[in-house]
């Protein structure tokens, strides 16, 4: 049988962690240090660039823009005044976008609620639901004061109890999904339809709301696809994220490279950074993790506790002067005593 030699997109020895990380890092410094250059709601609310780029490959918690594409079923994608109503459960609004201030009286233990009544029609808010939601989640009694007031019975004179209280109630959610943020609607220029771009990243309540398509639903936490659908799914939403930061700057760097990097970060069943708090700080060379930070401390750890560093990676061996176990370093060759005997030495 004729036998021909399979294809692999990577050779055997070649340096892909090296060349991932270059292809990332080098045009990673030619990027321009701004935000804002998008057009649309993503103008106000979307990192993007190099802060976006350190945001994701330092596995932060909470993305500084969290930003939730929401796609809607078929039967009212292209209805906007359904979508307008969807829009509305999402879109979160706490008390502190409905009320213009909150009076503090705090001899007679009572906090007041002064509400902007055009804030309240533009949301399809009453004043009796906003009460309701006081009674509710605060577990305090109030009562409607005139056309645009809430009096709310703290239950005590003690200032900071007071004032505690009524900064609470700034911050509760009175209307549509907490952490989805401020929804807005959006229309497909190529097929009509509309969606949701919600400024939050709380994709389990979303995805919950009746008339959202579950199976379209995107947001750039990464955290939260990992939360919610696993590590695979947030694997993929790395890759991806990566790939379009770089692209909207212009910048082509090949998927097999932001891929790895994502594989790398997600392999523990985790998502994990770079830095010395993730990947860097958990390798087995001694060597290697006191190249990258704090380089001390790791070097009388390891005599403290009798490491041994067997010398296996690159970054070790690049350290002490040694070659690479890549590339030709990764080639050992052997030869025969007699055939060696058969090699004439080279006259100068």
């Amino acid at each position: 049988m004729k036998s021909e030699p399979k294809k692999y997109s990577v050779e055997s020895g070649d340096p892909v962690g090296m060349i991932a990380a270059q292809s990332v890092g080098e045009p990673g410094t030619q990027m321009i240090l701004r935000s804002f250059h998008l057009a649309g709601i993503e103008s106000t609310i979307s990192t993007s660039g190099l802060p976006r780029i350190v945001e994701l490959v330092d596995a932060k918690k909470r993305p500084a823009t969290p930003i939730t594409y929401v796609y809607l079923d078929e039967k009212i994608a292209r209805n906007f005044d359904k979508v307008e109503e969807l829009s509305r459960k999402i879109n979160e609004v706490k008390m502190g976008d409905i009320a213009k201030r909150v009076l503090e009286n705090f001899s007679k233990g009572k906090i007041k609620i002064v509400l902007d009544v055009q804030e309240l029609e533009s949301e399809s808010i009453t004043q009796k639901q906003v009460a309701a939601k006081v009674e509710k989640a605060l577990g305090l009694d109030t009562k409607l004061d005139g056309d645009n007031g809430i009096l709310v019975n703290a239950g005590t004179r003690n200032l900071k109890t007071i004032r505690s209280t009524s900064v609470k109630i700034m911050r509760m959610v009175v209307s549509g999904i907490e952490g989805a943020g401020k929804a807005t609607i959006m229309q497909d220029k190529k097929n009509g339809e509309f969606y949701i771009v919600a400024a939050g990243s709380n994709i389990e309540g979303i995805i919950g709301v009746e008339g959202v398509d579950k199976s379209r639903i995107f947001t750039n936490d990464i955290f939260a696809v990992y939360r919610l659908f696993g590590v695979e799914a947030a694997r993929n939403a790395l890759a991806y994220e990566l790939g379009k930061t770089l692209k909207e700057q212009k910048i082509s760097v090949e998927d097999r490279h932001l891929r790895l990097i994502a594989d790398a970060m997600t392999a523990g069943g985790s998502i994990k950074g770079v830095g010395r708090h993730g990947l860097s700080g958990e390798k087995h060379s001694v060597f290697a993790r006191a190249a990258y930070e704090e380089t001390l401390k790791h070097l009388i750890h390891a005599a403290a506790f009798g490491e041994v560093d067997i010398m296996a990676g690159v970054t070790e061996n690049i350290l002490v002067g040694k070659q690479i176990p890549l590339g030709t370093g990764a080639v050992r060759l052997a030869i025969k005593k007699e055939d060696l005997a058969k090699i004439k030495p080279v006259e100068k």
